[in-house]
């Protein structure tokens, strides 16, 4: 079952993307009979194929479940908070990959300093408010090539959204989104 910060941030991931040049799917299983389960993964009109690891505690992060970094790009995606506690690790432990971050807002920041010369210096800088409001990227993940054969890959996204397609249609029946004519 999943928690309601998960829940969270993959509604802003999903959010995050661009319906009309991104596809995407949430836990896509790769290959036929795959081990490995992708919790997002996005295929865009530039042919990149990224993928997403959600994770939402320390415990989820040092699970048991594999991280699945297979595509040209790849990305952590939790709350901030999570993030102040394991940043050293990501960064020394998994150099490529890139993370979003789910705040509440950005506070501008600044700092006045003034040198033994008497020279005055002011700094501004952005810093992150922890919340599960939008998403911002706070490292971008370096371009690799991919980990997987990229027809098995789009294939187990195509199988994957056939998965969710029966969903997406009966939800939209039952909110009333589509007039039927009598």
């Amino acid at each position: 079952m999943k928690t309601y910060t998960t829940k969270k941030l993959e509604t802003l991931l999903e959010q995050h993307f661009n319906k009309r040049n991104e596809f995407y799917v949430f836990e896509c299983t790769i290959g036929w009979y795959g081990s490995e389960i992708v919790d997002c993964i996005m295929y865009n009109c530039k042919r990149e194929i990224i993928c997403y690891e959600i994770k939402q505690s320390v415990n989820d992060l040092h699970s048991k479940n594999k991280l699945t970094f297979i595509g040209n790009k790849n990305y952590f995606v939790m709350p901030y908070s999570l993030y102040e506690k394991v940043k050293t690790e990501l960064y020394k432990d998994y150099p490529d990959v890139g993370i979003y971050v789910a705040i509440d807002r950005l506070d501008e920041k600044e700092e006045t300093r003034t040198n033994e010369y008497g020279a005055t210096f002011i700094s501004h800088w952005s810093e992150p408010v922890d919340g599960l409001t939008t998403l911002y990227c706070i490292k971008s993940a370096r371009r690799q090539d991919l980990k997987a054969d990229k027809e098995v890959i789009l294939s187990s996204m195509l199988r994957s959204m056939q998965r969710d397609f029966p969903i997406k249609l009966n939800y939209e029946f039952e909110e009333g989104d589509l007039d039927v004519d009598d």
